[in-house]
Order: C-alpha cells, then sequence, then structure tokens
C-alpha cells in the first residue's frame, strides 16, 4: 500500500500529484446537469440502481467479480477512473487480503468515495497517470479500466505506460468501455459534440476519445454481447470485456 505519510492527503484522498481543477470542474458541471452526481445513497447501492444505464452494469460487475473471487492468491489492483469509488469498493470485498487502489482526478468524487468505503484494504489517490511511473513501477497485478477509457486520448501511450505499472504475469481489463468501427467514429464524434453542444458545453466533446477497435485486436475477449441478446434486448452490457496480459 502506498505510505500516506510521503504524499499530500485530504479527507482521506492522497494526492500523488498536482491538483488541477479546470478540468474537473467542467466534467462536474457536465455531471450534474446530466443528474449524475449521485447521493451516497445511491452510490451505496450501485451498481444496482434503476436508472440510466445501471442496469446494463450489473452482469458486467458480476462477471469481473467472480473472475477475481477465482484467483487464488491476494492481489494488488489499480483501478483507474473510480469516480465515486463503488467498482473499486465491491472489489475490495471480494477478499480483505487484496489491495485495491482507485485513482481518478475528480476531487468531489473521490472525496465522497473516501468518506463511503473507509475498508483497510482500499485507497483512493488524485494522480496523473503520465506523472506516476516512478511511483507505480511494477506495483500491480491488475489493472481496471471500468468505463474510463473514452477519457485517454492515445490509447497506444495510456497502455503503454500501464503495462509498466504491472508486475509479471500482470493484466489490464477494459470494462463497459466502447470502442468503434474506424468507419464509424466520425459520425460517433459528431453525436458527442451536439450532445455535449445540448448540454451548454460544446468544448467538452474534445475530452471525449473514440478509440478504433483495432487498438484491442491483441486483447483477449473475454465477453461479447450475442447477437440473440441484442435480438431479444438482453439487459447486459453492449460493450466487450477485454483483457491483456503484460508483455515481457
Amino acid at each position: 500500500m502506498i505510505d500516506i505519510n510521503t504524499f499530500k492527503s485530504f479527507n482521506n484522498v492522497i494526492f500523488l500529484t498536482e491538483e488541477c481543477k479546470d478540468n474537473s470542474n467542467a466534467y462536474l458541471n457536465i455531471r450534474k446537469k446530466e443528474q449524475r452526481l449521485l447521493s451516497d445513497a445511491d452510490v451505496l447501492k450501485l451498481p444496482n440502481l434503476n436508472k440510466f444505464e445501471w442496469p446494463q452494469r450489473v452482469k458486467s460487475t458480476n462477471r469481473f467479480l467472480s473472475y477475481i473471487k477465482n484467483k487464488k492468491t491476494s492481489l494488488t489492483i489499480l483501478d483507474i477512473g473510480c469516480g465515486n469509488g463503488w467498482f473499486t469498493n465491491k472489489i475490495a470485498e471480494t477478499s480483505e487480503h487484496h489491495t485495491l487502489i482507485g485513482l481518478d482526478i475528480n476531487t468531489t468524487e473521490l472525496l465522497q468515495a473516501a468518506r463511503l468505503f473507509t475498508s483497510e484494504n482500499l485507497t483512493f489517490v488524485y494522480a496523473d497517470l503520465f506523472e506516476c511511473h516512478t511511483i507505480f513501477k511494477e506495483r500491480f497485478d491488475i489493472i481496471t479500466l471500468n468505463g474510463s477509457i473514452q477519457y485517454f486520448e492515445n490509447f497506444k501511450n495510456l497502455i503503454s505506460q500501464l503495462n509498466g505499472f504491472l508486475k509479471t504475469k500482470g493484466e489490464i481489463h477494459i470494462i463497459d468501455s466502447p470502442f468503434y468501427v474506424p468507419s464509424e467514429i466520425p459520425k460517433a464524434k459528431e453525436r458527442t459534440l451536439q450532445y455535449y453542444t445540448n448540454l451548454g458545453y460544446p468544448e467538452m466533446a474534445k475530452s471525449y476519445y473514440h478509440h478504433s477497435n483495432k487498438f484491442v485486436s491483441q486483447f483477449d475477449v473475454l465477453y461479447k454481447r450475442r447477437l440473440l441478446n441484442k435480438i431479444f434486448k438482453t439487459i447486459d452490457s453492449p460493450f466487450m470485456w477485454l483483457r491483456l496480459k503484460k508483455e515481457l
């Protein structure tokens, strides 16, 4: 676990890098307009919340938790883009022997996470990933990105950075995250711009990135929605669950 005495700490959130409030404030304003800044009571229910996309995320969450439970050794896990901490906490609950770090650059939701989830094997940190190479080098067995990949501009650079954070035989897992056929990306960008324009923040479209499915050709696909699920509109995640094992 990170030595909390080494870094600045505020209300049980550890700050590994300097806080940048500009991006965080814009993101929070949008979340408020979307009514996605959840109350403590709703966060504690997640993912079992009957609004937005949450019903679709129940099965994807349970699949991953089952995967972790089947591991027969203690794990050190980094959850990137943890937000209010619900998913990080769910993993922490699978075993008290696992060590969990939830990381984000949204101070408001990190403070909520640290207030709600206080297990001894769980730590929440504020950090710019690309300034943490020395701190996180070869530290983790598993790194998760759950619904957060679209906020990183350069997918290849991100995966390269994360690969350096992994121990030998470590794994990166991407869950509930969109990837696009290259020909679909221009229209997807138009939809995103229109969405943020309607909210009054068109500039935020520049901070939402549409990654090609070609980027994940080397990943193992652990889940993919079946055609029958689409036809019968089964409630489940429409996104793949992807795993990449560390390259030696």
